[in-house]
C-alpha cells in the first residue's frame, strides 16, 4: 500500500498544483448594464479606465464587461442589479424618488462648484455617517459622489427674478429639484436625461434643470439658448456605481480589497475630474453657440436661498426618519470639508 501511495504522490501532487494554477487563473466577469451609450464621456473617461483599474488590481482575475444593450431603463438600473439581471450599473439616486433618502444629501441645493472636490468628499462622509443605515440593501456600493453644480437652461427667456419662473415646464432629474421648481411656482416634470431631448425638441417643456455638461451630452444645444448659472448650483446630483451583492461576494476578500483600492473615493475623484472638463467642454460649446449665460445677481441668489431653505429642513427631518442622530451635522461635516479643499487649490 504504501508502495502504492508513493508511486502516485508525483501525480497527486501534480494534480493539486494544477488545480491551485486554474484556481489562481479563474475569473469573475462582472457584466456592466450601462443606460448611457458606450461613447458617452462618463463611460470614456470615468467607468472603461476604472474597468481597466479594476483589471489590473485583481491581476486580471476580475474583469468588468460592458453588455451590448442596457438591461432596463434608467430609473431601474437599482433593481437591475440587485436582482441579478446585471451585476453593475451607474445609478442616479434621483431617478427614484424616495427611495435613497440618506443619499439626497448630495442632491441639495448650494454645495459648492466644483466636482472634482465634492465628488470624493460626498464619498467619504456618506460611508462616514451614512452606510451603516444600509439603504443600497441588495447591492455593494463601490463609489458614491455627487457631481457638478446644476442650473436652470431656458429656451425662450432668460432668467433674472424669481417671478420669471412662474409657470414654467421645466425638467426635473430628483425629488429635490421638483421640490425646488414648486417652490418657485415652475411646473416640474420628472425625467432622466436620456429623454430630455426629445420634450426639449417638441415643445413640452420650457428648459430643464441640467448640468452644464448636459446640455452638451443630450444633444439640446440648439435647442436651448438661456443659462442662469446659480452660484454652488440649485441642485445637484448623487450617483453611485454598485455591484450586485451576491456576485461581489463570489470575488475572494483579496481583490475585493483589490477592487476597493481604485474604488470608492478614488473612483470618485476621477469622476469628479471628468465631470469638470465635460462642464467647460459644453460652456465652451454654449458660448460659441451665442448662448446667454447669467450668473444670478446678488439679489437672485438671496432670493433663491431663501426659497430654497425648505430643501434642507425636509431632507434633514427624514434622514432622521431613517435613524441619523444628526444629520445637519454630517451635511456641516460635507460642507466645512468642501470648504476647506476649495480654499486650499
Amino acid at each position: 500500500m504504501n508502495m502504492l501511495v508513493n508511486f502516485l504522490r508525483p501525480a497527486l501532487l501534480a494534480a493539486g498544483l494544477a488545480a491551485v494554477t486554474v484556481t489562481a487563473q479563474a475569473q469573475v466577469a462582472l457584466k456592466y448594464s450601462s443606460w448611457l451609450p458606450a461613447g458617452h464621456w462618463l463611460n470614456t473617461t470615468g467607468l472603461l479606465p476604472w474597468a481597466a483599474e479594476v483589471e489590473k488590481a485583481t491581476q486580471g482575475r476580475v474583469k468588468v464587461e460592458m453588455l451590448p444593450k442596457t438591461v432596463g431603463t434608467p430609473p431601474t438600473q437599482f433593481d437591475v442589479v440587485r436582482d441579478g439581471l446585471a451585476d453593475l450599473s451607474i445609478i442616479v439616486t434621483g431617478y427614484t424618488p424616495g427611495r435613497f433618502e440618506l443619499a439626497e444629501m448630495g442632491e441639495l441645493p448650494f454645495l459648492g462648484d466644483d466636482p472634482t472636490v465634492m465628488s470624493p468628499t460626498f464619498d467619504r462622509i456618506y460611508r462616514k455617517h451614512f452606510a451603516a443605515a444600509n439603504e443600497f440593501k441588495g447591492v455593494e456600493v463601490l463609489s458614491i459622489f455627487t457631481i457638478a453644480p446644476g442650473h436652470i437652461f431656458t429656451a425662450k427667456k432668460q432668467i433674472r427674478t424669481l417671478e420669471d419662473m412662474k409657470g414654467l415646464k421645466l425638467r426635473s432629474a430628483s425629488a429635490t429639484g421638483t421640490r425646488a421648481l414648486n417652490l418657485m411656482n415652475a411646473v416640474p416634470i420628472l425625467k432622466s436625461s436620456t429623454e430630455a431631448f426629445e420634450m426639449l425638441s417638441t415643445g413640452v417643456i420650457d428648459g430643464s434643470l441640467m448640468l452644464q455638461e448636459t446640455v452638451k451630452s443630450t444633444n439640446s444645444l440648439g435647442l436651448l439658448r438661456y443659462g442662469l448659472l446659480v452660484p454652488g448650483g440649485l441642485f445637484n446630483s448623487s450617483l453611485a456605481v454598485i455591484v450586485n451583492s451576491d456576485k461581489w461576494k463570489t470575488i475572494p476578500a483579496a481583490d475585493q480589497q483589490a477592487i476597493m483600492a481604485v474604488s470608492a473615493e478614488k473612483l470618485a475623484a476621477a469622476i469628479g475630474k471628468a465631470y469638470a472638463a465635460a462642464d467647460q467642454a459644453s460652456v465652451d460649446a454654449m458660448k460659441e453657440a451665442k448662448y446667454s449665460l447669467e450668473r444670478a445677481s446678488p439679489a437672485l441668489a438671496a432670493d433663491l436661498r431663501r426659497t430654497m431653505a425648505p430643501i434642507e429642513q425636509e431632507w434633514i427631518a427624514k434622514a432622521k426618519k431613517k435613524g441619523i442622530t444628526d444629520p445637519a451635522a454630517a451635511l456641516a461635516d460635507f460642507r466645512s470639508s468642501v470648504e476647506k479643499q476649495t480654499a486650499a487649490k
